[in-house]
């Protein structure tokens, strides 16, 4: 008789089998066994066949990234992270499979594309933090659905993304309130709008935080606070933003008459501004985020004249009107390297209060390499902190792990962090390549290695 309620047909078969997966077509989880078990108890007691409204087809399909198998698997999971593509799906999947930007990709038609290996990086949150812990990537699962951070999935994609959250919580143990949205995990670092690491950075997937929708995707519980701008590890730069993604959720009220808990409907929150141009009031970060100096980024002025995000010097004189457009599919990456004249004329602008930290890291273009800490102890260094060079590149939160000798391997210098997509290697003749484009075998002698904390 249970089988009537399971036969569901699924072609998820990267997942292990287990005897729970043997006997009731999947690994539920303890709250799936109760539920189950609690349909049962309620069921017509009568001597005829249970009948049940057929459930939905789960169809996954392969599409690995290229990148697949340079990356390294994850050292735990704790999160799924969801996003949206903010652009068309074919445009779209590509960018997602070329550059290995999820794990899963869930389409307009409801079939589900692996992209990454599920126990493997994909480079999906960049520069991410969630209750003090850093780079979520290496954490966490990346779900990339098609659609845009305002608007409402179909059916199909609710469909799919609820059996795949189903399948995966069951199978890492992670809580409905372990289901978080990009918007929520990343933050920025100090720009020219905030000089401080600020939460903001991303709207990306911020409709999957509304109750009704996760209601929808079966998760129960959500996070009702920032943990990190709580304990003051982050500022907060959108108030507009941060309440949409953990609104005030009213708590059932006894109603007298009826000796019943009847909650009230949830209150409608109105998704932040909209608008596409630059007003006294609307920033082109508050329009572009983290995306206001990138190159894919035109800013069009009122007088006709065109300029990418690359092109612009003065952001303070950007006039009223200026209409900006967007790419149309982000391409996400870590954090990686700031440089001086392009993200900040400064190293305070870029690293704020890190840039005299020994976990900041200067790449002048002449090639010397010093942290910052290091750059503090002599007058020169200090000469140089207060004026940085043009085009000196600048990683901020890194490791300097030192050279990598014959005797010093990357693995020992980084650990398991020696092939993450977050590493960076400085060749001799001034290459820099990503942990995950690294040969062990090839590595020159005397070639720098940086690693995030």
């Amino acid at each position: 008789m249970l089988s009537c309620f399971l036969d569901i047909k699924r072609e998820m078969t990267d997942i292990p089998e287990t005897p729970m997966e043997r006997r009731f077509g999947y690994q539920p989880n303890r709250r799936t066994l109760i539920k189950i078990a609690a349909g049962l108890l309620l069921a017509p007691a009568f001597g005829g066949e249970i009948s049940a409204a057929p459930a939905p087809v789960f169809r996954i399909r392969n599409k690995y990234s290229p990148e697949n198998p340079k990356r390294a698997q994850r050292p735990s999971t704790k999160y799924i992270i969801l996003h949206t593509t903010e652009g068309a799906e074919a445009g779209a999947l590509h960018v997602v499979r070329r550059g290995g930007l999820a794990n899963y990709f869930v389409s307009k038609s409801g079939v589900v594309y692996r992209i990454i290996d599920k126990r493997k990086i994909a480079k999906h949150a960049g520069r991410s933090m969630w209750d003090g812990l850093t780079t979520i990537d290496n954490y966490s699962i990346g779900i990339e659905v098609v659609g845009y951070h305002n608007k409402d999935i179909n059916d199909a994609q609710y469909d799919a993304l609820r059996e795949l959250l189903r399948q995966l919580q069951s199978l890492y143990d992670i809580p409905d309130d372990h289901v978080l949205t990009h918007s929520m995990v990343a933050y920025g670092n100090p720009n020219h709008w905030h000089p401080y690491k600020h939460r903001g950075r991303k709207t990306c997937g911020m409709i999957f935080a509304q109750p009704e929708v996760r209601a929808r995707l079966g998760l129960e519980a959500q996070p009702d606070h920032d943990p990190d701008v709580k304990a003051g590890r982050l500022k907060n730069a959108d108030k507009k933003l941060a309440t949409f993604l953990f609104p005030e959720i009213p708590k059932p009220v006894l109603v007298a008459s009826t000796e019943s808990s009847v909650p009230p409907p949830p209150p409608k929150i109105e998704v932040p501004d909209e608008s596409l141009v630059i007003g006294n009031s609307n920033t082109a970060w508050e329009i572009a985020r983290d995306h206001y100096n990138h190159p894919s980024t035109l800013y069009t002025f009122p007088n006709g004249t065109q300029k990418s995000g690359d092109q612009i010097e003065n952001w303070n004189r950007i006039p009223p009107g200026t209409r900006v457009t967007l790419n149309e599919v982000e391409d996400e990456n870590y954090e990686g390297f700031l440089e001086i004249g392009k993200d900040g004329d400064t190293a305070e602008e870029l690293a704020g209060e890190l840039y005299a930290s020994s976990t900041t890291i200067y790449f002048f273009p002449d090639g010397y390499i010093r942290t910052g800490a290091e750059l503090q102890t002599t007058g020169s260094g200090r000469a140089l902190l207060k004026k940085t060079p043009g085009k000196t590149l600048v990683l901020v939160g890194y490791v300097y792990g030192g050279r990598v000798k014959a005797s010093r391997p990357a693995a020992t210098i980084a650990g398991r962090k020696w092939n993450y997509p977050s590493t960076y290697y400085r060749f001799p003749d001034g290459r820099i390549l990503s942990g995950d484009d690294i040969n062990p075998k090839k590595i020159p002698p005397n070639t720098f290695i940086f690693f995030q904390q």
